[in-house]
């Protein structure tokens, strides 16, 4: 599937004036108004989370009900 023929690009397409850098601030990516309201919207949250589903970096455990990060180590309590 092409980009500019998914549902995230026509959500993009829609979103209002915001900005990525507050004005007056040094950048800093947490405060970007753009990505708080790419984040809201469930065709991104849809489209990365497939994404990393297929990646392998996560794996659901069918016993627990839950996913996890492939690398992820409990930590000892030594």
């Amino acid at each position: 599937m092409r980009f500019k023929n998914s549902k995230l690009y026509e959500t993009a397409k829609n979103m209002p004036p915001l900005y990525h850098k507050l004005p007056g601030e040094d950048f800093d990516i947490r405060k970007s108004r753009v990505l708080w309201w790419l984040l809201k919207q469930p065709e991104l949250l849809e489209y990365v989370w497939n994404r990393i589903k297929q990646s392998g970096a996560v794996q659901y455990d069918p016993q627990t009900g839950k996913w996890q990060g492939v690398d992820f180590q409990e930590e000892d309590d030594d």
